[in-house]
């Protein structure tokens, strides 16, 4: 039988576990190993496996999980990594959902985010943590706010930064930090005109994590955007950004000609370069370069396959 298309499907772990078709992208596993970038922000078009990727990393390195057999036969289990598996602490946000006509819906949204990665640890923490140590009680005063809904911006802004310190305490391992769409709080708040009502809190919640930050081990967010007016990312000189027009981790996002036209032959479809109407003749990097979600939607409806130009 043929393998399903991932059809609305951008968790690496559900698409393995239900056997369908994956662009093997796990050698960027080992890229985001030997760059060893302090913090990398990577920027790419909707659509173009940010959520996969990013997922797929989380369920590699996560050190609560068993992840060998949705690995199992990729190319990340035949290098010298391999044995990296499940070895690291793993805090994972995905904001991408974060958006609101007011700042108090904007920050209810963060909240509910950031009381996942919370509750996720505090089941794992059990009261093994000293209750005696002020960063413990800051812990446990920010989860509370949380749960019951009364956190606000001051405290909503360290709690990341608590949340690394404990997870690097619990384990004496320091945590890889993974934030899916970390621009879509900034981009809703200049949209809606409080941005820079906002511009102090969002300075706080990234800048006191990924600067310096000496619990932290690495630090990988993704967006759609590198620049929102005064983005404070933008003012970290520990932050390498990678844009569409840089070679790194090019190939781990969209899919090359080789990857569609395989996904296409797969399914029974050909691969027709030489109708403009089925393709845009752009190029990405000098090498075109396909929207997965595009071609996913041509193999089940027929519809034209779209690129991105740079």
């Amino acid at each position: 039988m043929l393998r399903n298309l991932p059809i609305g499907n951008d968790q690496f772990q559900k698409i393995r576990e239900k056997n369908a078709y994956y662009a093997d992208k796990t050698l960027m596993i080992k890229d985001f190993i030997e760059f060893q970038d302090e913090v990398a922000l990577i920027t790419r078009p909707p659509h173009f496996g940010k959520t996969l990727n990013m997922t797929m990393l989380r369920e590699f390195f996560d050190i609560t999980k068993q992840s060998e057999t949705i690995f199992e036969g990729l190319s990340i289990m035949k290098t010298e990594y391999k044995d990296m598996i499940n070895t690291v602490p793993v805090i994972y946000f995905s904001f991408k959902d974060c958006c609101g006509v007011k700042e108090e819906t904007l920050r209810k949204m963060l909240a509910r985010e950031l009381l996942k990665e919370y509750e996720h640890y505090n089941k794992i923490f059990d009261d093994k943590l000293d209750r005696n140590n002020v960063y413990v009680e800051i812990f446990n005063r920010i989860f509370v706010q949380l749960k019951d809904g009364t956190i606000q911006f001051d405290d909503l802004a360290i709690s990341m930064e608590h949340l690394i310190h404990m997870v690097a305490e619990y384990y004496q391992i320091r945590p890889i930090l993974l934030i899916d769409e970390y621009d879509q709080p900034m981009i809703t708040s200049s949209e809606h005109g409080y941005y820079k009502t906002l511009k102090e809190f969002f300075s706080i919640f990234y800048g006191s994590v990924l600067k310096g930050n000496k619990f932290l081990e690495q630090a990988l967010l993704v967006g759609i955007q590198q620049r929102v007016k005064d983005n404070i990312l933008l003012k970290l000189n520990n932050v390498q950004i990678y844009t569409m027009s840089d070679k790194k981790y090019s190939s781990y996002f969209g899919l090359s000609e080789e990857e569609a036209r395989e996904l296409l032959t797969y399914y029974g479809l050909e691969f027709n370069e030489e109708e403009p109407e089925m393709y845009e003749d752009s190029l990405f990097l000098g090498i075109q370069r396909y929207n997965p979600w595009s071609v996913i939607q041509y193999a089940i409806k027929n519809k034209p396959i779209t690129t991105v130009s740079i």
